[in-house]
């Protein structure tokens, strides 16, 4: 952590709180009604540099609300204003380093809208119809749960009925290969229609885009394991139970890397970091 004077300390919050009141009380200030992701106190510097879920003092790596601002994933698409620019982030880093300091110069706050009585809800250029579709596609992550279940307990099933010669667990594997399939169907169509937060250019946008991409693949691939399946001729030591199988494990593998890249948009690029 950077050594700093107490008056370092005390101006640069009062920069910070001047670029958080001007780019983030919109969305995240303390007299919105219900302030974006229940984060609500973006002006309560004290009070954000000490939860380390949003700034870790003396890390920048490990501090996501400077990672977001950074990368342009805040303020939102939706926000009406534009991101930091490279002499704000550089305060805002500074400030990091320094320890997050809380307290303000004098008169800082006396400006602020954090003790603005509740004003009108913000407007939004977005149709109801288009927030109808993006509201149906927040389900998308719960509803990805029972096909990933499915089609990866049905490739562990395939496995253990080929180890252990069990040709009549052949059911078992086709009611959970269809049922998975099926299921995959709306889960892909609702991750079309929700709307991720992220601008272009920021490393989340191409993790985004893989992820819609390679999960409706992955729903077109599971659609095509039941249809192998179901086929007649699809009996153990046949080639089209070879072909399923083959088929079935390559679904799996999909299914986990889909999961892998959903995780990322849900967590952050290095979520697997120890």
């Amino acid at each position: 952590m950077e050594p700093a004077s107490a008056d370092d300390k005390l101006r640069t919050a009062g920069q910070v709180y001047k670029i958080f009141e001007a780019k983030c009380a919109d969305c995240h200030g303390a007299h919105l009604a219900k302030p974006k992701g229940k984060f609500g106190y973006v002006l309560d510097l004290g009070r954000v540099g000490k939860n380390e879920k949003y700034v870790v003092p003396g890390n920048l790596a490990d501090s996501e609300m400077y990672q977001m601002v950074m990368h342009n994933e805040m303020p939102g698409e939706d926000a009406d204003v534009p991101p930091l620019t490279a002499d704000e982030l550089k305060t805002v880093a500074h400030w990091v380093m320094i320890g997050a300091p809380g307290q303000l110069p004098p008169g800082v706050a006396n400006s602020s809208v954090a003790d603005a009585p509740p004003g009108p809800p913000a407007t939004t250029t977005m149709t109801f119809g288009g927030r109808f579709m993006n509201w149906i596609g927040k389900f998308h992550p719960a509803s990805t749960h029972f096909p990933v279940a499915l089609l990866l307990t049905a490739a562990l099933a395939e496995m253990l009925a080929w180890f252990f010669k069990k040709p009549d667990w052949t059911l078992l594997v086709r009611f959970l290969v269809v049922l998975g399939a099926l299921s995959a169907i709306p889960t892909a169509t609702l991750g079309w229609l929700a709307i991720f937060p992220t601008r272009d250019g920021s490393p989340l946008q191409s993790v985004y885009s893989i992820h819609r991409i390679l999960g409706t693949i992955t729903a077109v691939w599971g659609i095509l394991c039941a249809v192998l399946i179901c086929l007649p001729d699809c009996k153990e030591g046949s080639r089209a139970r070879l072909r399923f199988r083959g088929a079935l494990f390559l679904g799996a593998s999909l299914v986990a890397i889909t999961g892998y890249l959903g995780g990322k948009l849900t967590f952050g690029i290095d979520h697997y970091d120890f």
